[in-house]
């Protein structure tokens, strides 16, 4: 089950394939039927509101606010949401949970659902909104120029974002984590490469890292956890032509983080899924890489679990597990 540190296959610039990856996407859709069962849970692009969320600017106070703000002449919005257990006078930490292509925030906070976890760590977690590309909701996870087809600055609007939730909620800009689905989890994956003051640590579910080559340039050792299906039909688990493999992404952490490059192995079953954990350790000032393959599991947002642990659970621990410079 190890993966190779050895005879990578040559990858693209992320340049090039940001247009045939959200191609792919599109192709099969991540929107799908917000259904769940042994290969978990696909998102819908539903546009029903959500319950108890509040429109406006964020206010200091717990609560699910809607907090919609103009970024490069473009309306921009995410869902806030502030648990009771806020405690106004320490720093917070924040999650970003960013949904797939043809996705929306409000659906995607139903079915990736943080909120419990938040209020038992007392953090915020934010679900941003990707604009629209071609009538469906995106993330542009790749940085200007060649054949990149999105204009968005989404890791400027992150970083704007970011900005204003501590104008009112004082972050604790050392754990700030970012986590996404499919595209979006590509989105969690480019600010740890572009944008790596921002966040300490990433979660990627069914999604792939575009660019695992030198562009890729973070400037702090950086818990990775990643979670995929063999049977990704969207992205598939060894990648193909247009997108990275799932190997890829693991040997570039691998090496940043200067782990150990054999893994420790475990595994565990649920609702006839085999899930096999991989995780590689003792890297700088502590950080790890885990990587959580889901034996004929789909493109999906899990619910299997792994010992006692679904996507959501798996994806949170480990990331508050690190801050900006390594293990806590």
């Amino acid at each position: 089950m190890m993966f190779s540190m050895h005879h990578r296959q040559p990858i693209l610039p992320c340049t090039l394939l940001i247009a045939g990856v959200l191609a792919a996407c599109s192709s099969t859709s991540d929107k799908g039927d917000d259904t769940t069962g042994t290969t978990g849970t696909t998102g819908t692009t539903g546009t029903t509101g959500t319950t108890g969320t509040t429109n406006g600017p964020v206010g200091g106070d717990p609560g699910t606010f809607r907090l919609v703000f103009e970024h490069n002449d473009v309306e921009r919005e995410a869902i806030v949401y502030v648990p009771e257990s806020y405690d106004p006078n320490r720093p917070v930490p924040l999650m970003l949970n960013f949904h797939g292509y043809g996705g929306e925030m409000d659906d995607h906070m139903a079915w990736a659902d943080m909120r419990s976890h938040a209020e038992r760590d007392g953090s915020i977690v934010v679900y941003p909104q990707g604009t629209r590309m071609e009538g469906s909701p995106h993330w542009n996870a790749a940085l200007p120029g060649g054949d990149n087809k999105s204009d968005a600055d989404d890791l400027g609007f992150v970083r704007e974002l970011l900005s204003r939730i501590d104008g009112d909620y004082p972050l604790d800009r050392e754990r700030v984590y970012a986590s996404g689905y499919s595209n979006g989890g590509m989105m969690a994956a480019a600010l740890a490469c572009y944008e790596s003051d921002l966040v300490a640590s990433v979660g990627i579910v069914s999604g792939i890292q575009i660019d695992t080559g030198s562009i890729c340039a973070p400037t702090h050792p950086t818990g990775v956890i990643t979670l995929h299906g063999t049977e990704d039909g969207v992205l598939p688990y060894n990648g193909n032509a247009e997108t990275t493999a799932q190997e890829d992404t693991i040997d570039f952490w691998v090496t940043h983080n200067q782990t150990d490059t054999s893994p420790s192995e475990a595994s565990d079953s649920d609702r006839s899924v085999t899930i096999e954990q991989l995780v590689y350790s003792n890297g700088t000032n502590g950080t790890s890489v885990e990587h959580y393959r889901y034996v004929g599991g789909d493109h999906v947002w899990f619910d299997e679990e792994f010992q006692g642990a679904d996507a959501s659970d798996l994806v949170w621990d480990f990331t508050h597990r690190h801050d900006i410079n390594g293990a806590r």
